[in-house]
């Protein structure tokens, strides 16, 4: 599946369970005995599913927005919500078109619901999109794009919306850069319901030997200027916007295979996580002690394709794989190894998008074929 995203970026450029909590035991998750309470939802689209992202606003609980996997220009995005717990239905609130497939889709990351309703998707240019509060209808109000003097595009393969300054969005693409865009709507983003959202170029920068597979801010530092990209030339290095003349190498993959995500802890920013292309691991890394994971967590037994920390705990990280498994790791123990998983979930098939909902902890989200689950964690 990996292979197939790479592809189509290259190219471009719901039933219910009576229960999520069970111990690992031998690969199986077994639902738990009683309980009223639906643990897992599930929505069926009418494409294949890739891109997926939970909607961070507190009076939109249950709601995310999905992007098709089409391997054509035509794709769409769909904005869903459950309705209704009892019964496990997910409604469509909103649906656009999208050329090519969205290589990742973000909701603004605001907790508070100050902000205008706005999301954002990456493919062959970055959009922002906003979301009519009266009528759910979504208009595109941006499209940013750094190479104007050219009839091609550097597709883009990810991008990150700062969760502490959302007027910052960086992205990275095939063609070893990273951009970081200041967004803005006539000042900082605030509720304005008729100013358009613009996008001017913060930096560019060469960040990588070769493609850059995915970008992510950390929240060290006042959480506003550091990040970390990874890419096809193997290796995970660590950027400062106060100081963009050098960075710094984490860590280089020993066969120099491409990493494919990173992917920081949210509560602590010393830690963040990686996998490689056709990987089977997840690899920890601790920033303080360069070039050698703290940790590998080693369950899966087909290619990882998403990894996602809990936004609540520093300790605690979801895998999806190719081998139709979400495992949810403690790794408070490390250094010392990490056997096996606490929590493992078994899908209908091969995962290949997983999400820990931050406004709602204990749900994570996951995609496969044309299906996307939610389970309570």
């Amino acid at each position: 599946y990996q292979r197939r995203v790479r592809e189509a970026v290259v190219s471009t450029q719901s039933t219910g369970s009576s229960g999520i909590n069970a111990e690992y035991g031998g690969g199986q998750m077994m639902p738990s005995s009683g309980g009223k309470r639906k643990e897992i939802y599930k929505y069926d689209a009418p494409f294949t599913l890739y891109a997926m992202s939970w909607s961070n606003r507190p009076d939109k609980k249950y709601r995310l927005a999905l992007g098709s996997f089409i391997e054509e220009y035509s794709n769409k995005v769909q904005i869903i919500q459950l309705t209704d717990e009892e019964n496990g239905e997910f409604k469509v609130k909103g649906s656009f078109d999208h050329p090519y497939p969205t290589t990742k889709i973000l909701w603004i990351p605001d907790t508070k619901g100050v902000c205008p309703d706005l999301l954002a998707t990456s493919g062959d240019y970055l959009r922002i999109w906003k979301v009519s509060e009266s009528t759910g209808e979504v208009k595109l109000e941006s499209l940013l794009n750094n190479n104007k003097n050219s009839d091609f595009c550097a597709p883009l393969t990810s991008f990150d919306w700062n969760e502490l300054d959302p007027n910052l969005v960086g992205t990275s693409s095939i063609d070893t850069t990273c951009t970081i865009w200041g967004l803005e709507t006539g000042q900082a983003i605030g509720r304005i319901d008729n100013n358009s959202v613009t996008g001017q170029v913060r930096t560019q920068l060469i960040a990588h030997d070769k493609e850059v597979f995915d970008i992510a801010f950390s929240r060290a530092g006042g959480g506003r200027d550091i990040f970390a990209s990874v890419g096809a030339d193997g290796s995970v290095r660590m950027f400062d916007l106060r100081h963009l003349e050098h960075s710094t190498i984490i860590y280089e993959d020993s066969q120099q295979q491409p990493l494919l995500r990173l992917c920081w802890n949210k509560q602590d920013p010393n830690y963040l996580a990686t996998m490689a292309t056709d990987g089977l691991e997840v690899i920890i890394l601790d920033v303080r002690v360069p070039c050698t994971p703290v940790a590998t967590l080693k369950n899966h037994t087909a290619c990882v394709n998403g990894i996602a920390w809990a936004p609540h705990s520093s300790c605690h990280i979801c895998s999806a794989a190719d081998d139709q498994q979400a495992l949810i790791w403690d790794i408070q123990q490390m250094p010392r190894p990490i056997d096996d998983p606490i929590l493992a979930y078994r899908a209908d098939g091969e995962i290949n998008q997983v999400q820990w909902a931050a406004g709602q902890p204990d749900w994570i989200a996951i995609c496969y074929n044309q299906s996307m689950e939610i389970l309570r964690v």
